[in-house]
């Protein structure tokens, strides 16, 4: 295995050295963290060689990124043991974060999503909390078209805790994948979805964000020199040519996502159908 490869499969192991590659830590540091604060592999077999399930690697990171954060080891171990023993089912965090949304409390819908986050990392967060919940709130929206503000808790609440997912050190030896909405798209949550799935992966993203115009992408396609860039579009009005038409006049890998782009795609440009396919497009390429 190298450097930023995929996350285990569930129902697959690793070794500590794989673990430790993976997390880009010393497999000594494995090794304390296990003996000092309990935080390694469940059920360990006595005299055989350590091996670690995707949910051993999920656990393990957080602990990483939340002393990365400026946590001492023995509060983040006890954080991320908390999480694990403690951690509800994705039909109760829906329903917590919800509620918070719905009641306006801003700070308890970011402690549900960031828990969501450290306990099953950021793809099935969105795939099973973040994305049915904003589903749930647009239904709220058809129904009181005044309940505007639920909606600006719960994007706040979700952009907060994937915010603070740490992000990938630079490097020379590895190019960043740029992520930009068309110049008229206000709707950034998907990408900064993306952003932080990258960077959980340790890949170095670029981020311009929501309504970004066609000439200020040229720019910062030169300036930044991407592997690839992922367009984003929420609405047919805002899938935009000319941002492709841009793209065009640079040796660079185009990607649209996005439910706006028409179903006949732009002439060299590849369609991204969900996060998990987006990643598995990207970090293969990377």
């Amino acid at each position: 295995m190298t450097r930023g490869s995929r996350e285990p499969e569930p129902g697959t192991v690793w070794t500590a050295g794989q673990v430790a590659r993976h997390l880009r830590i010393a497999e000594s540091t494995l090794r304390t963290w296990h003996r000092r604060y309990g935080v390694g592999p469940h059920n360990p077999q006595p005299g055989r060689y350590r091996r670690y399930t995707a949910d051993d690697v999920t656990r393990l990171r957080r602990m990483r990124d939340l002393i990365s954060s400026g946590m001492l080891p023995s509060d983040a171990a006890k954080s991320v043991e908390s999480a694990a023993r403690d951690g509800g089912s994705p039909g109760e965090d829906l329903a917590q974060v919800l509620a918070a949304a719905r009641a306006l409390d801003s700070g308890r819908c970011l402690r549900v999503v960031e828990h969501a986050l450290g306990r099953q990392g950021v793809v099935e967060t969105w795939e099973r909390l973040c994305r049915p919940a904003l589903v749930a709130i647009d239904g709220d929206q058809r129904e009181d078209p005044d309940c505007v503000d639920t909606e600006h808790v719960l994007s706040w609440a979700v952009s907060a805790a994937l915010h603070r997912v740490p992000r990938a050190a630079d490097r020379a030896d590895r190019r960043p994948v740029l992520l930009a909405c068309t110049e008229t798209e206000q709707h950034s949550l998907a990408l900064e979805a993306l952003s932080a799935a990258l960077s959980e992966r340790d890949l170095p993203v670029r981020m311009l964000g929501a309504a970004t115009p066609a000439p200020s992408l040229g720019h910062a396609v030169a300036a930044a020199r991407p592997v690839a860039v992922v367009l984003w579009s929420q609405r047919p009005e805002t899938a935009s040519p000319d941002s492709i038409r841009v793209l065009r006049q640079h040796q660079v890998r185009r990607l649209i996502a996005g439910p706006g782009w028409p179903s006949r795609r732009p002439s060299g440009t590849e369609h991204l159908g969900s996060l998990s396919d987006a990643l598995l497009m990207l970090t293969g390429h990377l």
